[in-house]
């Protein structure tokens, strides 16, 4: 069990320690449409998933999703 749990928090350091904060903006037509977007991701292109997804649930149309 004592391993278990110790795996349990070693793999959510881990995968925290990784993650970098992602400032995500939407476009339609090349203009910015909605707020920014802050995601943690591990890379751009999860962020841009992540942005997206959260845009989707909100009923916000958009093009694409640029994350820097």
């Amino acid at each position: 069990m004592k391993k278990i749990i110790a795996g349990l928090a070693l793999s959510l350091i881990t995968s925290v320690s990784y993650a970098k904060a992602f400032s995500c903006t939407a476009y339609i037509d090349g203009k910015t449409t909605g707020e920014v977007q802050k995601v943690n991701a591990s890379k751009g292109a999860v962020a841009e998933s992540k942005a997206a997804s959260r845009l989707k649930k909100a009923g916000i149309k958009f093009d694409y999703v640029d994350c820097k």
